[in-house]
C-alpha cells in the first residue's frame, strides 16, 4: 500500500503575501509548531511527510521558488495526498487555503472552511457558542448597547489571531475613546474577566471531542497591551470533569471542527468560560507529545477512518512547559 504523503505547510514561513507583517513572536510560534508537526508525522508509519521546501514542484513558471505564492501553493496541494495547513485564521487566510485544498480534491487536515469562517470572527463565535449554551466572554460591536457598570474592558480585532492588537482600558468609557479616536474598523469589545487563563487541546470530529491536554496559559500585559509567552501543557487540573464536558460542548456547538483545535478559556469564580476556538494548531502542540507520551498528528491521521478512531482518554498527562521567546516590549509589534 502506498504511504500517504502529507504536504504540511506553514504560511508564516513559506512566503504567504502578508506573512512578514506578523509579529516576530507570531512568526516564532509558527516555526516552532511546524518543526514538532513535521517531526510528529514523520515518525508515523505510512505517512510521506513533505514541505514546499522538499517537494520541489515545477510548473509553467519554472521553478517552485520562481512562482507566484499561490501558484506554489497550488502545485503543492496537487503533489501531495493529504494536506496541514498552518495559518492564522485573521483575514481570511486558514479558511481560503483549506478551501484551496478542498477545491483540489486533497484531504484536508483540518476543520472545515465554514467553522474556521466562525471561529475567525470573535463575535459570531461568541454569538454561535452562546445560542448552544456554551458560556462565554460576552462579546460586542462597538456601536452596540453596552451593559452598565463599573470594571475594565478589552478591545481587539474582531478578525484575529490570539493577543494580536489586543488592548486593555480601565473602563468602558475610556475604551469607547480609544476606538473613536483611532478610528479603527471591526474591533469588538469584551467586558474583562477576572481569574485564571487557560486552554484545551482537543481532538474533534462530528460534534465530538476529547481533551488531549488542559494547559495553563502565561500572558504579560504591558503599556495595556497583551502579549503571549507560552504555556504550561497539562497545567491545569480537572478534578471534577468541567472541564470535560466544557469540551463536549464546544464540539457540539460547532460539529464541523476536526483534527487539532485549541479552546482559550478564563476560569473565573462563577467556572470556566470561553474566550475563542482555535480551528488549528495552538502553542500547546509544541509540548503535547512529550505531555501525553503518544503521538498527537498520529490521532488526527487515525480520524480519516471516521469517527469511531477518536482516541481513547490519555493515559498519562505530564506538566510541559512551551516558551515561544520569552517577553521582549522592544520587540513586540
Amino acid at each position: 500500500m502506498a504511504p500517504l504523503k502529507v504536504f504540511a505547510f506553514d504560511y508564516t514561513a513559506d512566503g504567504g503575501p502578508v506573512a512578514r507583517a506578523l509579529p516576530h513572536t507570531f512568526r516564532q510560534q509558527g516555526a516552532m509548531l511546524m518543526d514538532a508537526l513535521v517531526a510528529d508525522l514523520g515518525a508515523i508509519p505510512g505517512v510521506d511527510v513533505c514541505t514546499m521546501a522538499t517537494l520541489g514542484a515545477s510548473g509553467p513558471g519554472g521553478t517552485l521558488a520562481a512562482q507566484s505564492f499561490g501558484d506554489r501553493f497550488a502545485a503543492c496541494v496537487q503533489e501531495a495526498d493529504a494536506v496541514w495547513p498552518l495559518a492564522p485564521e485573521s483575514e481570511g487566510l486558514l479558511e481560503s487555503l483549506s478551501r484551496q485544498v478542498l477545491r483540489g480534491k486533497r484531504i484536508l487536515l483540518g476543520s472545515a472552511p465554514g467553522a474556521v469562517r466562525v471561529a475567525a470572527s470573535k463575535f459570531k463565535v461568541a454569538r454561535a457558542l452562546a445560542e448552544s449554551g456554551v458560556p462565554v466572554v460576552p462579546t460586542y460591536r462597538p456601536h452596540a448597547s453596552l451593559p452598565a457598570g463599573q470594571g475594565a474592558w478589552v478591545v481587539k480585532p474582531d478578525d484575529g489571531a490570539g493577543c494580536l492588537d489586543a488592548r486593555l482600558f480601565s473602563d468602558r468609557a475610556t475604551a469607547l475613546a480609544w476606538l473613536r479616536s483611532s478610528a479603527v474598523q471591526g474591533y469588538v469589545l469584551q467586558p474583562f474577566v477576572a481569574g485564571k487563563l487557560g486552554s484545551l487541546s482537543l481532538i474533534c470530529c462530528d460534534g465530538a471531542a476529547r481533551v488531549l491536554s488542559r494547559n495553563l496559559e502565561r500572558i504579560a500585559v504591558h503599556d495595556n497591551r497583551f502579549h503571549f509567552l507560552g504555556c504550561t501543557v497539562n497545567g491545569l487540573e480537572d478534578t471534577d470533569g468541567t472541564l470535560e464536558r466544557l469540551a463536549q460542548r464546544v464540539a457540539a456547538a460547532l460539529p464541523t471542527l476536526w483534527g487539532y483545535v485549541g479552546v482559550d478559556l478564563i476560569l473565573s469564580e462563577r467556572g470556566p468560560v470561553v474566550l475563542e476556538v482555535n480551528p488549528r494548531l495552538t502553542a500547546a502542540y509544541a509540548g503535547l507529545h512529550a505531555s501525553i507520551g503518544c503521538n498527537p498528528a498520529a490521532l488526527v491521521i487515525d480520524l480519516l477512518k471516521g469517527p469511531g478512531a477518536m482516541p481513547a482518554p490519555a493515559a498519562r498527562r505530564r506538566a510541559v512547559s512551551v516558551d515561544v521567546g520569552g517577553f521582549d516590549p522592544g520587540a513586540a509589534t
